[in-house]
């Protein structure tokens, strides 16, 4: 059975689900990532993946900007309590999104597979081999 990719839009992000086990999360140019944007993303994730266990890959434009009060917010709390988060790439096209996200991620430490970096094909390719390793073929 093929399972078609399926989209949802908020207000900062376009999610697709591209396989049964990835999604891709586009934020929008010019996005503020602040705490209810991404409860948004967080409700849209879990519609489209519900509680398979998944990869995600995190695209993040250069002129997108976060409220700091969105830094004090586990986003990923409840996917990585029930193992449903295997591995995440973010590519941050700005160099201090990317720096944001590695002090982000060490207040929050998400899982062992977690990746930040500001080449998308780097992150691809770390993303497929990260559940090559793990036994997650990608179908």
């Amino acid at each position: 059975m093929t399972i078609e990719p399926r989209e949802v839009r908020t207000s900062i992000a376009i999610l697709k689900r591209m396989r049964p086990d990835h999604i891709e999360v586009h934020y929008l140019s010019g996005a503020m990532l602040n705490t209810a944007g991404l409860a948004e993303v967080r409700k849209a994730r879990r519609e489209l993946m519900g509680n398979a266990p998944y990869s995600m890959l995190s695209i993040i434009p250069e002129d997108v900007d976060y409220a700091a009060s969105a830094m004090s917010v586990d986003h990923l709390a409840d996917d990585r309590k029930e193992g449903a988060l295997l591995a995440i790439a973010v590519v941050a096209h700005a160099n201090m999104m990317e720096m944001i996200l590695k002090l982000y991620f060490s207040y929050y430490p998400q899982l062992n597979r977690i990746k930040v970096t500001p080449s998308e094909a780097d992150a691809r390719a770390w993303l497929k081999a990260q559940m090559e390793e793990i036994g997650q073929t990608g179908s």
